[in-house]
């Protein structure tokens, strides 16, 4: 009887931050936990307050739905656990601004654009750089100009944050190193802010020329925007990177012009030669590709995985990206809807297309090669779906989150994409191989789409075709496909040496 009581009690204990978090998970989920340095309950919601909704991404083979699974048990237990702050159950990116600025406190200091206070001076009402009248935007602040000039931009959310990030930047530097408003930038200030991104983090603290010191505006990747410790940069920029900073920045000038908010754009007059600039030299080949023998290595790499969900679909996700040239964000929003057929011109038969849309909300048709529809009917099957593809319903994913008919992410395709790569170059590296595996330590998704187009431009296909594939604006782009005569190069000097 004493024995059953002390049960009884044991049944109804609720967690507690100091209990190991091998007393309530199950082993794989624990051990998964203690990896990544979090032994116990209490680490655990420190770990989830700290870094908010995607807590879990370096906490190894833990996906976002076991991660959900993990917050609702938690939140089962706020009674001994406490709550659990929103900011952990949901992305970032979702919430509204009101909520991103209550999860900082504002003040006049390196924050975020949403916690940023500008004294009332520095605000641009009264901007040197002003339009004289009433500007053709509801803007009475650089502040409100900027939010107007980014909701005038479509596309991807991928480019609706980049543009956020530079003026954010921007704004910032003018308030917090300049001290002055947007609005009253000179053609000296901007040529100040070039020569300050391409020194920010690659200059001796000793030859430092600016106020305020490197380390504040650096910070951590991937700290949350509600974090104190967030910083606008995480390391010194690239020259491209900088190069692209001030197209950006340049065309939001060009932008507040049109609309008659500034009188003029300082950067026309700023050139951009950098002032200091330590990168590598550039390849003069294109080296983020998978060779044709990298390509087909990986390709039988994949046939000695395990034969489950997560393989099938990298069955048909590789050959998938790597034969049609889609970016990241095409390859998550392809859906059943999106495919449709075409009868051949001679004889019988049909060819697959898939209807895509890139960047700039243009639409393109790309080919699916007969290969990779094989690919999908099996994918398809393994998903419990008709094989057919058109007999499933329009909004059907492409490729889908494991045990789920949601499309995949973007975060997780590019998580799971690369995990497949350091694995291929474990393998290598067993066998002996540390040179071929370093090539695909390196890979990252974006690899699929620059293979896809070098091995089409070596079999011969003509550039103009590869841009349309890939959806490029400009066949300079494209180009850098066609100048592959460098291994040509190679083999004629090895066979005369």
């Amino acid at each position: 009887m004493r024995a059953l009581d002390v049960i009884e009690r044991l049944l109804v204990t609720e967690p507690v931050p100091n209990d190991l978090v091998s007393a309530w998970f199950d082993k794989p989920v624990a051990d998964r936990l203690v990896l990544a340095d979090i032994p116990t309950i209490g680490a655990l919601l420190e770990r989830i307050r700290e870094r908010g909704y995607r807590w879990w991404v370096n906490v190894p083979k833990l996906g976002e739905k076991g991660a959900a699974r993990i917050v609702a048990w938690l939140r089962g237990y706020e009674s001994s656990l406490g709550p659990l702050p929103d900011h952990a159950l949901a992305p970032v990116r979702s919430q509204p601004a009101s909520l991103l600025a209550r999860l900082r406190s504002p003040e006049t200091a390196i924050v975020p654009i949403e916690a940023l206070v500008v004294p009332q001076a520095l605000t641009g009402e009264t901007g040197s750089n002003r339009h004289p009248g009433r500007p053709r935007i509801q803007a009475a602040n650089d502040h409100q100009a900027i939010e107007s000039w980014l909701a005038t931009k479509a596309g991807s959310p991928n480019t609706a944050r980049v543009y956020r990030k530079e003026a954010e930047r921007l704004l910032l530097w003018a308030v917090i190193e300049r001290g002055k408003a947007l609005s009253d930038l000179t053609v000296e200030d901007c040529a100040a802010y070039r020569d300050w991104l391409s020194m920010l983090g690659r200059t001796d603290p000793e030859q430092w020329p600016f106020r305020v010191a490197q380390a504040q505006w650096i910070g951590k990747r991937n700290t949350p925007r509600f974090s104190p410790a967030w910083r606008p940069f995480d390391g010194p920029l690239s020259a491209s990177s900088v190069r692209q900073a001030l197209t950006i920045v340049s065309s939001l000038f060009e932008w507040l012009v049109r609309v008659q908010y500034c009188a003029f754009n300082p950067w026309d007059a700023v050139g951009r030669k950098l002032a200091a600039s330590s990168d590598a030299p550039e390849d003069v080949e294109l080296t983020r590709v998978f060779s044709t023998g990298q390509w087909d290595y990986l390709m039988a790499f994949l046939d000695t995985l395990p034969a489950d969900d997560a393989t099938s679909r990298l069955r048909f996700v590789l050959p998938f990206a790597q034969s049609t040239g889609l970016r990241l964000s095409e390859l998550v929003d392809a859906s059943i809807g999106r495919l449709y057929t075409m009868p051949l011109k001679d004889g019988l038969g049909v060819r697959w297309m898939l209807k895509v849309l890139g960047k700039g909300g243009k639409w393109r048709a790309v080919p699916i090669p007969s290969r990779v529809m094989d690919r999908l009917r099996e994918y398809l099957a393994r998903r419990g779906l008709d094989p057919d593809p058109l007999a499933n319903p329009p909004q059907t994913p492409l490729i889908a989150r494991l045990g789920s008919p949601r499309p995949m992410t973007a975060s997780a395709l590019y998580k799971t994409l690369r995990s497949v790569f350091h694995q291929a170059a474990e393998s290598l590296a067993a066998d002996g191989k540390d040179q071929e595996a370093k090539a695909f330590r390196r890979a990252t998704v974006h690899w699929l789409r620059h293979t896809c187009g070098a091995h089409l431009a070596s079999s011969g296909v003509p550039v103009n075709l590869v841009q349309k594939l890939l959806g490029h604006a400009s066949l300079a782009t494209t180009s850098i496909y066609t100048e592959t005569d460098d291994e040509q190069l190679w083999s004629e000097v090895e066979s005369r040496v």
